[in-house]
């Protein structure tokens, strides 16, 4: 009688998810009529409105710089998959509040790619590898899952997930709506609310952020109408972590584009090198590390001093392992944050496992702290694995580290356009200045720097200190002299 209970048990079980992947599979069919994606092949859509650098803000406090985008177009080719990002940005907040890329003189015009497993950036005319996204797991992961977070992607990944679909009703009254989960052909766990027209109103997924821990990413989507044939919404809102990063009116839409998003062969043989890291010696006991965002080792009589720790644990790892080649024996004890910014300070948790403290300005100290509470379930990193607490040692106007040879010096430069705790490193005796966005050298020399106002700042707050600064070495960008920053300023900070 037992066994035939538990037979009972497991058939009524088995009847009911079969049940449940039957109506999971009704909705979508529904879902996928309603919006028209039986012989959708690509999608390209186009619109206006706003967009917001994530994990840049002026301050601690501040949400993600706003932007004007008079135009952004999306195009995708869901059996690739692959996807185009191009947009246009202007100075929105007037006058500018701060932040990354603020204030920003003109337009800015971005192209972003990917396709299979190589994304990469259009700059100018050239083709150049992508960085790591700050705000997820990858340039790659990141990119393609954009098409996912529509609509139509969505029930498309949906009905060809091979691990299938669950699905569960959405309690709001009267209204029946459906709450579908899968996982994306990138790996990414996806859940969407289906609502009784067919019409997805949201989509979701979550995943660890070096800065934010476990972290939702989510669209929503409103006031859907007919362009060329299919269903779209017009308004399409994104928010990350909470933050939002996207408002999008949409005024066209157009299925079935010839899309030919090839990967160029500068970008597929561009590939991660296996070979270690390796630093250069710019001075005597002084190293940098190359990357889109660079590291600055410092040696002293029993230690070593970091500067900057960008991106995520990965970069750090290997920075770490290359400090500790370049000068053996002796442990990183401290890392300087020049700022809060996610691309500069997202490795920080790493140095923080090995032991080290953290120098950064006071004003920082509360939004690590806080920011570093949240649950790290999704990708659990070494600081979270040790159960070890952060230590912080917080700047505000200068600080000197010196080991009776070798001196640090740590300046805070107020007023900074690109951030309110802007700090910089200066060597006395090696005249080398270390300094992160206020100073990001052209690729050609002479050619117009990235941001005048901030570069006018930096030049003052230098004089200011009346600093002897021979070498400059910017944390983005090529070595430099303070002599081409002089001429800078007096070519391009008077007009």
């Amino acid at each position: 009688m037992k066994k035939l209970s538990v037979s009972l048990v497991a058939m009524v079980a088995l009847a009911a998810s079969a049940a449940r992947a039957q109506d999971a599979r009704s909705i979508l069919d529904s879902a996928a009529r309603a919006l028209g994606t039986a012989n959708l092949r690509t999608l390209e859509f186009s619109g206006r409105g706003s967009d917001y650098i994530f994990g840049q803000p002026y301050d601690a406090v501040s949400q993600w710089p706003r932007f004007a985008v008079p135009s952004l177009t999306m195009t995708m080719d869901f059996a690739a998959p692959a996807m185009r990002d191009e947009r246009r940005r202007q100075q929105a907040q007037n006058p500018p509040l701060g932040g990354g890329f603020q204030p920003l003189v003109g337009e800015l015009r971005q192209v972003w790619l990917a396709s299979g497993n190589f994304a990469w950036d259009i700059v100018g005319t050239n083709s150049v590898p992508a960085s790591p996204e700050r705000d997820f797991r990858s340039a790659v992961q990141g990119r393609l899952t954009q098409i996912w977070l529509t609509p139509q992607g969505f029930v498309k990944a949906a009905l060809a997930a091979p691990g299938g679909v669950t699905a569960r009703p959405l309690d709001v009254g009267r209204a029946k709506k459906t709450i579908i989960s899968f996982v994306a052909p990138n790996k990414i766990r996806l859940e969407g609310v289906i609502n009784a027209q067919g019409l997805v109103e949201r989509i979701e997924t979550s995943f660890g952020s070096p800065m934010l821990g476990d972290t939702r990413l989510e669209a929503v989507f409103s006031d859907y109408r007919d362009f060329s044939g299919i269903r779209f919404p017009s308004h399409i809102v994104q928010r990350n972590g909470g933050y939002p990063t996207l408002d999008l009116t949409v005024l066209e839409v157009k299925p079935n584009l010839p899309v030919a998003i090839e990967v160029p062969p500068s970008i597929r043989q561009a590939t991660p090198s296996a070979a270690a890291l390796q630093g250069e010696k710019i001075a005597d006991g002084v190293w940098i590390f190359p990357g889109l965002v660079k590291s600055v080792a410092i040696e002293m009589n029993d230690q070593v001093v970091v500067v900057e720790a960008p991106e995520n644990e990965a970069r750090s790892l290997a920075v770490i392992d290359a400090v500790r080649r370049a000068i053996p024996g002796k442990p990183i004890r401290r890392v300087i944050n020049t700022h809060h910014h996610f691309d500069h300070s997202g490795g920080l948790r790493t140095y923080a496992a090995e032991g080290a403290v953290i120098i950064t300005h006071q004003s920082n100290i509360a939004f690590f702290e806080n920011a570093w509470r949240a649950s790290r379930t999704l990708e659990p990193d070494r600081l979270a694995i040790s159960g070890k607490t952060a230590v912080f040692e917080g700047v505000t106007g200068n600080r000197v580290l010196t080991d009776g040879s070798r001196e640090i010096d740590i300046y805070h430069y107020a007023g900074n356009m690109h951030n309110v705790g802007m700090l910089m490193v200066y060597l006395p005796r090696e005249r080398l200045l270390i300094e992160a966005d206020s100073w990001t050298p052209p690729a050609t020399l002479g050619d117009v720097p990235g941001s005048v106002p901030n570069l006018v700042h930096f030049y003052d707050a230098v004089q200011r200190l009346q600093l002897d600064v021979d070498q400059v070495v910017p944390i983005h960008g090529r070595l430099t002299t303070f002599e081409e920053v002089r001429r800078a300023v007096e070519t391009f900070g008077k007009s």
